[in-house]
């Protein structure tokens, strides 16, 4: 007999919208799932069913046979909500994340709870808690039951400072208002997202940043690597002042310094020993907006997309596009169309995982 049944999927879906699915309002619709999962979950059973899942890290179940996991998941910008309905198992990391681009999961726990293992002891991840892990420690995570878990995956870099914490490969974050609203916040933003994808570059780009905000926020909670307060918060001005102005190709490291209303000499001090410099993350984040328009429909030509990523011009955006992406930005848009839309690599089934382009 399944462990994922109808009703289960239909209080799922009733978690994740934060009890206000219309799916709900009657009693005899309580054991049915909305109409939209059939075609958004991804179904996956037995031993494939946990090799395709385990494609960031190893799973283990008692009863390979029986394994169940039901997925749901969305792709914003260079983040990734997802949620997982799973049956008992537990899944062990110990390598880096794939092709060596370390991430975040963060998490919270809303059915059966979990076990996180570490090198420093066990902490419980019971229902209503949030946690962590990092792919730069090595952890594991005993699920407990069928268990949920809903939260996002975000690239190390969106979230400097805490290197020694991350270390330890998986923690708990204080019980507090702002985490519990952030885990619900994360299960809405996915259960809103799933419903209605067809959203605007606009609505992607905002929740991305959301999303961003929210994880930093959770992190301030925890001890950082030594960072005094004022080091924490110009570099969270700066990074928010990146997200605003990115666009504007006249906009560089001696603008920013003016509006933190600092020199340039002042402003590099604050990120001495950061994992990434500010050059660096204000061309990573013209990158990723270049990447979103170069997917729009109709397509625009290349000066357009220079334009609204913060490029001098198409010249500038080819050369630091074949630099840093890899191939030319006419070959990204040509592959995107014979291929799926690539989603946060911790969340990629096995069969998914492609080499990037060329």
């Amino acid at each position: 007999m399944t462990a994922i049944t109808a009703g289960e999927t239909a209080a799922w879906m009733r978690r994740l919208s934060g009890g206000l699915s219309r799916e709900d309002t009657e009693d005899h619709r309580d054991q049915h799932p909305p109409d939209w999962y059939t075609s958004a979950v991804i179904r996956l059973d037995g031993p494939i069913g946990m090799q395709q899942l385990s494609n960031f890290g190893t799973m283990k179940a008692a009863d390979p046979l029986a394994f169940e996991a039901a997925l749901l998941r969305r792709s914003i910008g260079a983040t990734m909500l997802f949620s997982t309905l799973e049956t008992p198992h537990t899944v062990t990391y110990d390598r880096g994340a794939p092709q060596d681009e370390d991430i975040i999961i963060v998490g919270m726990s809303n059915l059966g709870g979990q076990r996180l293992h570490t090198a420093h002891g066990v902490h419980d991840l019971r229902v209503g808690r949030m946690g962590f892990m990092s792919s730069v420690g090595s952890s594991a995570a005993e699920h407990l039951g069928l268990s949920e878990t809903t939260g996002v995956v975000v690239p190390l870099t969106a979230i400097p400072g805490y290197r020694h914490t991350l270390s330890d490969g998986a923690g708990l974050f204080p019980d507090t208002p702002l985490t519990r609203a952030a885990g619900a916040a994360m299960g809405r933003m996915l259960y809103e997202w799933v419903r209605d994808a067809d959203q605007d570059a606009g609505a992607l780009t905002g929740t991305e940043s959301a999303l961003v905000a929210l994880v930093r926020g959770l992190f301030r909670q925890l001890p950082g690597d030594g960072e005094t307060d004022r080091v924490s918060r110009v570099r969270a001005e700066a990074a928010q002042i990146i997200e605003r102005r990115h666009r504007d190709a006249g906009f560089g490291i001696d603008e920013l310094a003016a509006e933190l209303h600092m020199s340039r000499r002042q402003l590099f001090r604050f990120f001495a020993g950061a994992d990434e410099s500010l050059s660096a993350q204000l061309l990573r984040r013209r990158l990723a907006t270049a990447r979103e328009e170069l997917l729009v429909v109709p397509a625009q030509e290349l000066a357009v997309v220079a334009s609204k990523a913060g490029f001098v011009d198409a010249a500038a955006l080819r050369a630091q596009f074949s630099r840093h992406v890899g191939g030319s930005p006419s070959a990204f848009r040509l592959a995107a169309r014979s291929r799926p839309v690539q989603l946060a690599e911790a969340m990629l089934l096995t069969d998914e995982q492609t080499s990037p382009p060329q």
